[in-house]
């Protein structure tokens, strides 16, 4: 025989606990296939946009390359990384990158330091990451009578969360 009040705490309990099986099979019902209704992103256009260009309207994969071989200009990539957002302060020498330097106190880095090696790439490294034919989708900003572009954006995989880049050159003093 049981104690007095046991039997109903028991079944109190297994309603409980059938009351939140079932709430969990309802809100795990909700995670189908990618294919259903599930909240994203919305995507960008799936083609470049160029507000100008420098000569004619070119397309990915078309746009041309920076002539001078010597300058500095400064750099701030936007992207899911530590040092994202932080200006960087590029100097170029025979279209190599001789010195790249934080431009300002940042997440983990101080005015002055140098800059981590995926941060020192040239105008030329910009104007690629715009010709690229392989990325789902590819957005310029060529000012008309500029010979590089002042913002570059790519989303390499439409499938794939936090790997866009975006890239705004500024600064740019030809030597």
């Amino acid at each position: 025989m049981q104690p007095s009040g046991l039997g109903a705490r028991q079944t109190s309990m297994m309603r409980s606990l059938a009351l939140l099986l079932s709430s969990l099979v309802l809100v795990l019902a909700g995670c189908g296939d990618p294919g259903d209704d599930v909240a994203q992103d919305p995507a960008p256009p799936s083609t470049p946009t160029s507000t100008a260009t420098p000569t004619a309207e070119p397309t990915v994969g078309t746009y041309p390359e920076f002539e001078p071989q010597n300058y500095t200009y400064t750099l701030v990539v936007s992207c899911f990384c530590p040092d994202g957002g932080v200006p960087v302060e590029i100097t170029v020498e025979d279209g190599e990158v001789t010195s790249a330097v934080y431009g300002q106190d940042g997440r983990g880095v101080r005015k002055g330091d140098p800059a981590e090696d995926y941060r020192q790439i040239t105008i030329n490294d910009v104007i690629e990451a715009a010709n690229d034919t392989e990325a789902h989708s590819v957005d310029v900003d060529w000012p008309e009578g500029q010979d590089y572009p002042s913002s570059v954006a790519v989303d390499p995989d439409e499938l794939t969360i936090d790997e866009e880049v975006a890239y705004t050159i500024s600064e740019v003093v030809v030597a």
